[in-house]
Parts: structure tokens; sequence; C-alpha cells
């Protein structure tokens, strides 16, 4: 076992894994299974706002909650719901009933279930493990998620073989149900509460203010929101053109090896980037490593315009995506080390609801817009003049405070 991660830390590191595994299944067969069911691409593309949806609509409840009830008991919660909600696709398949409409609304559910599991994430892991362990646990939790995400898909594609989309779902529902088992063998609450249950339910729109109340007035901690947001919707823009721009601009068939690799490199870049922060401890010093990261980040965006080789491209991504997982996983580690566990899950949520909603759903949504009216050259260099201001703000002295403080903070915990 690696030093400062405790036994219940590889009980919910394995709940993570088998659960994102399932949920990369799933994420390719839905959109799939829609298709087959209405042969219609707009009823497929509502996927996408039935992912999205969620995480606007509950993203701030969900760390609400997340602060205010046992972290443990909500993960296992989530977890249940989630694969009560895709097991409908699977019975009503096995019973000839399907519809566009089932899997749909079993989707907004599934995903609604992964927001709260996410709210009561976020607090998660600074609970199991020893502070200065803490980058080193975020790069084997995000790190292992990467590699399911690179996995799930070629997965899927064997599975379409012998199996039908809707049979596929059912590897996720098993997924979500050995998550909350492991889930349960977590010997601690990962929470520590108080007050009654009927006031936390009181309480909740007063919570949900005070977090963001927090957030807003801590010094810092708003200018590291902008950092992220800029960065996520230069990241949104790059990944809403990268079927188009690799069919289209470096010739690369819509199906095949070559167009798996160039997919897999995304997520290629997203585990190297992970598991990297957690062996050179990059949280400890994430304003550092934000500088100088988004900086290239920018510049392998750039480079990318003059880019007309599919292979050198897809090393270029894989540097570019390492880039900005190793920046955000820094930020993360940072935020778990300073921010108090009372108001750990409603900060991030809000971050990711404000980083997510507005910067990847925005930035994919502009990049889609300037690629049909000047082409994908524009839109990689509109991803890298984002990350070149994301970069520009992660100079301001009140964030060097922040990264002096999670310093300061590890030193007197060793």
């Amino acid at each position: 076992m690696i030093r400062g991660l405790g036994g219940d830390f590889y009980f919910y590191w394995a709940a993570r894994g088998v659960s994102k595994l399932g949920s990369a299944l799933t994420m390719v067969a839905l959109p799939l299974l829609v298709f087959e069911l209405s042969g219609s691409p707009a009823l497929t593309s509502l996927m996408v706002v039935v992912d999205t949806t969620p995480m606007v609509l509950f993203g701030m409840l969900g760390g609400a909650v997340g602060d205010m009830w046992p972290r443990r008991t909500i993960m296992m919660i989530a977890d249940i719901c989630s694969a009560v909600a895709l097991s409908s696709i699977v019975i009503c398949s096995w019973l000839d009933q399907l519809s566009v409409a089932v899997v749909l609304v079993a989707g907004f559910i599934s995903q609604t279930g992964e927001v709260m599991y996410d709210g009561a994430n976020w607090g998660a892991t600074p609970a199991l493990v020893q502070r200065d362990a803490l980058d080193r646990a975020n790069g084997l939790v995000w790190g292992t998620q990467s590699l399911m995400e690179l996995a799930g898909p070629g997965l899927v594609g064997m599975l379409l073989v012998v199996l039908s989309p809707s049979q596929v779902v059912l590897f996720d529902v098993v997924s979500f149900a050995a998550s909350a088992v492991l889930i349960r063998a977590v010997s601690t609450t990962m929470s520590d509460h108080t007050s009654s249950q009927t006031a936390r339910i009181r309480n909740i729109p007063h919570e949900i203010a005070n977090g963001l109340r927090y957030l807003r007035t801590r010094a810092g901690l708003a200018r590291l929101v902008g950092v992220g947001t800029t960065a996520s919707a230069a990241v949104g823009a790059m990944f809403g053109i990268l079927v188009p721009w690799a069919v289209e601009r470096l010739d690369v068939p819509s199906s095949g090896w070559m167009f798996s690799i160039m997919m897999a490199s995304w997520s290629l870049g997203a585990a190297f980037g992970a598991f990297a922060t957690g062996r050179v401890r990059a949280g400890e010093r994430a304003i550092f490593v934000t500088r100088r990261l988004t900086f290239f980040a920018s510049l392998c965006c750039f480079v990318l315009i003059a880019v007309s080789v599919w292979w050198l491209a897809a090393v270029i991504l894989v540097a570019y995506i390492f880039c900005h997982t190793a920046q955000y996983m820094s930020v993360i580690t940072l935020r778990q080390r300073i921010v108090p566990s009372a108001y750990l899950s409603r900060v991030n949520a809000a971050t990711r609801v404000v980083s997510y909603g507005a910067g990847t759903v925005g930035g994919a949504a502009l990049g889609g817009y300037l690629a049909t009216q000047f082409g994908y050259s524009a839109v990689l260099c509109f991803a890298g003049v984002l990350h070149m201001i994301s970069c520009l703000i992660s100079w301001s002295p009140k964030l060097a405070v922040l990264e002096q403080e999670a310093q300061d903070e590890v030193a007197s915990t060793a």
C-alpha cells in the first residue's frame, strides 16, 4: 500500500474505478440505443443535454447535501438510484417495451444520481487520507478514472459484437451496485454532522447561499474559478471539434484504428496527467504548475493550427490534455487543502457548475459556431487565447497566497 492511504481509501478507489468503467460503457451505448430506436440524429443529440443538464440544475444542491449529510450514505443512495434507473432500460428491452423516452428519462435520473454522488465525492478523499497524501490519492483516483474512460469505448465495441446496446447497459447497472457495496465497506461516514435531519432539510437554501458567499469572499478562490472556467472553455471548444477536425482536416477515416487512436489520445493524456500529478506532489505548488501548464497548453493549440499529419496531431493532443489535466488536478488538491471540510462539497460543486456550465458547455457551443463560420483554425486559435487568459489570471498575487497556505498546511501536518 502507498504511505498515507489506508484501507478505507482503497475501497473508495475501487468503487470509483468500477463505476467509471460502467459509465464509460453507457456513454457510448445510450446514444447508440436512441439512434437505433429513432433513427433521428436530433433525438440522439438530446443525450448530450441529458448528460449536462443535471449538473447545471442540481450541482449546487449536491454540494450542499454533501456538506450536510454523511457522505458515505449519499454516495450509496446515489449509486442505487442510478442502478435502478438504468435497470429500467434493460427490463423494458426484455419486455419489448423500450422507447426513446424511457432511455432519456433513465439517463437523466442516472446522471442526476452521479451529480449527487459527486457532491459528496469532493469531500471524500480529504476525509480518508492524510493531508500530505492528497496528491497521491487524487492522482490515483483520477488517473484510474481516465484509464476506465479510455478502455470503455473499445470494450463497448467488442461487447456490441455479441450483445445489444440495452444489454451493454446491464454492465453499468452491475457497476453501480458494486460501487454501492464497496462504499458500504468504508468504515467512516466521511463526514462530521451534529445538526438534526429536519434542520438540515430546512437549511439547504441557506447553506447553498453560505457556500457561494464563502467562495466569493475567500481571498483568491474566485480568481481560481476564473482560471478553471477559461481553461474549461478552451477544452470544451477543442473537444467539440475533435471528431470533424480529425475527419475533415487530418483525413482520418471515421472508423478504424486511426480514428480510435485519435479519440484515445484524449483519455491517454488525461491518465498521464492525473498519475503524474500524484507522483510529483503538484498540489503543493498548484499555482506554479498552473502558470506553466496553461502556457504550454496554449502553445499546443497554436501549434496544432499548422499540423496536418494525423499521428503528430495525436501526439500533441496527448501533451495538451496532459497539461490541462495536471493543472486541473493540482488546483483540486489545493482547494482540498485550504477549504474547511464543512465547505468542501459546496465550494467544489459551485466551481464545477460554473466551469462546466459557463466554461465547457459555453466553449463547445462557441467553438462550434467558430468552426462553421471561420474554420477549425479559428477554434484552435480561440482555445489558445483562452488558455493564455487562464495563465494571466493565475499570476494574481492572491493565488500565490493560497499556494503558500497549502504549503504551510502540509508542513504543519508532516
